[in-house]
Formats: structure tokens, C-alpha cells, sequence
């Protein structure tokens, strides 16, 4: 078939073409994967509450749930761009709970809740709710839903800078 194709040039081409095609496909499947940072399902507040402690940053929680449409699209657009910048593992720990896992949750008391409970403490009844913690539990904004992409990712990086200054500010008083 390709000898017959040799007669006729653009037949040729796009035989080759296609081989080539094929040919890359194959061998990008087999390359290994960059790696990309996924934002962390967390279980325990409580633990992750004192690594935000430790580095004196703020705990951004995405409160989700399964077949959330909108809670794939500020994971992947606003969550998961901040993982891959270097300049916020200094400004912040992000972590992402699922109100419908039916797990039990160790929260900032480091006692045990059903997600759901939890989520309902915290008034995340929409998902995505995205709260930005202190390392106490306390609460700093809240983001609830996704009413305009334009304007989230200003508002987000607006709730984690005005928190970091408010934990730096106690930091400093102590």
C-alpha cells in the first residue's frame, strides 16, 4: 500500500504523516510524567492545622464533593496553579475535604467528625466552599462558590495575603 502511495506524492505525505502521527503518540505515552501537584484530600485538620503552625502560614480548605463541577474548575484553575508556584509554599498550606467521603475527620480540637458534620459547622452547605483558616480553626474569609472566574483568583490571593499579615501581626505581638 505505502509502495503504491509512493506514485501519488500527497497520498505519500499523508501517509507518512500519519506514521509519524502514530509513531509520537506512542512514544509520549511511554515517556515518564512530569510531575504535577495535586491538591492534598485531607482527614486530619487538626495535623495539617499545626503544619500551617509550624510554617506561619494560612490553611486554605476547599470543603467539595463528588460530581461538583464547579469544584473541579477552582481546583484545577485556582488551587492547583498555586501548588505549581513556588512562591506560595511560604504563603500557604492548601488542602481540599469531602463533605459526601462518609469519613470520619480529625478536626483543629483533634477530636473525630463525620465530614459532613464538619462541613456543617463550618456553614459549607455549597460546594465549592473555600475557607481560609489560622492555624486555631478560626475562620478568615470564606469563598462560597463560583460566582465569576475573573475576579476568584484576585480574591483568593487577597484572602491569603490579608490572613498571612494578620498571622504574621500576632507573630510579631508575641
Amino acid at each position: 500500500m505505502f509502495k503504491q502511495n509512493l506514485k501519488r506524492p500527497l497520498a505519500a505525505m499523508l501517509s507518512l504523516c500519519l506514521l509519524i502521527g502514530f509513531y509520537s503518540v506512542s512514544t509520549a505515552q511511554t515517556k515518564p510524567a512530569s510531575k504535577v501537584k495535586e491538591v492534598k484530600i485531607t482527614l486530619n485538620l487538626y495535623q495539617d492545622a499545626q503544619l500551617a503552625q509550624k510554617k506561619a502560614v494560612p490553611l486554605v480548605v476547599m470543603f467539595s464533593q463528588e460530581g461538583c463541577l464547579y469544584c473541579s474548575i477552582v481546583r484545577e484553575n485556582f488551587l492547583k496553579p498555586l501548588l505549581i508556584n513556588n512562591e506560595y509554599d511560604k504563603k500557604v498550606l492548601i488542602r481540599e475535604l469531602k463533605i459526601d467521603s462518609f469519613e470520619d475527620v480529625r478536626n483543629f480540637d483533634n477530636r473525630m467528625i463525620p465530614a459532613d458534620e464538619l462541613a456543617t459547622h463550618y456553614s459549607a452547605y455549597l460546594t465549592p466552599t473555600v475557607i481560609v483558616f489560622d492555624s486555631t480553626g478560626k475562620v478568615h474569609h470564606r469563598i462560597v462558590g463560583l460566582v465569576n472566574e475573573h475576579y476568584y483568583s484576585g480574591e483568593l490571593d487577597l484572602a491569603i495575603d490579608s490572613t498571612l499579615a494578620k498571622i504574621h501581626r500576632v507573630a510579631a505581638n508575641n
